[in-house]
């Protein structure tokens, strides 16, 4: 007997299932207590079913629903019920493996066509939105301009072209990312053309500067 796929066989069921206007709600969660116990069998061919269990599983509390529904799933060929009229002998029944008949879309054979291959995914895993997300972080700006917008940028401002030049290599070499460089450029020309980078402070460097101070202030000031 050739091994039942899980994912096939219930997704088939539940198919039929929707297609199939004689189908109530008890019906299904019948059947899927019998096939939570065919899988924990091992999909044997044939099961030896307890009632009292089965019924607790498919929330039925009425042993006349469940015989019911039971003759049913067996009249319709979703499974076969062989039941017993022993005290110690249990029922069986046999799962019929599913899948649509050849032209039809409601009806089951016992021939399950099994996936041999793994379906492609057809949706991404994890969010495209993430992953632009992470690129996009990533991801740093490019320098915008070049060297003849600064140049045109220091003309227009009447300020020296070679002080141009000065500007656009520091920025480049500093590998400055800013698409703000115009801001840049008219703070390098007030400080006469020079630009330094801001200093490096501590969070005590205040405290440090102000014990200095009272280290040299005189004892006999008033505070």
């Amino acid at each position: 007997m050739e091994k039942v796929n899980y994912i096939t066989q219930l997704n088939a069921v539940l198919e039929m299932f929707n297609n199939d206007n004689r189908i109530k709600q008890g019906h299904i969660t019948l059947y899927l207590a019998f096939f939570h116990l065919w899988n924990r069998k091992f999909f044997k061919e044939t099961l030896t079913i307890n009632r009292e269990l089965i019924m607790e599983r498919a929330k039925i509390k009425s042993k006349t629903t469940y015989h019911n529904h039971l003759r049913d799933l067996d009249a319709w060929g979703y499974l076969k019920y062989y039941p017993s009229y022993h005290p110690s002998r249990g029922s069986k029944i046999k799962m019929t493996r599913a899948c649509p008949k050849s032209g039809t879309t409601t009806g089951i054979q016992e021939v399950q066509i099994l996936a041999n291959f793994v379906p492609e995914p057809s949706q991404n895993l994890v969010s495209s939105y993430k992953h632009k997300t992470k690129e996009n972080f990533n991801k740093q700006p490019k320098v915008i301009f070049n060297e003849s917008e600064v140049a045109l940028f220091f003309k227009k401002n009447n300020w020296p072209e070679i002080e141009a030049l000065k500007f656009h290599a520091y920025i480049k070499s500093k590998k400055w990312k800013t698409d703000n460089w115009q801001m840049i450029a008219k703070i390098f020309a007030k400080n006469d053309f020079k630009l330094k980078e801001p200093k490096k402070t501590s969070p005590i460097s205040g405290y440090v500067e102000k014990l200095r101070s009272d280290k040299h202030k005189d004892d006999g000031m008033p505070l």
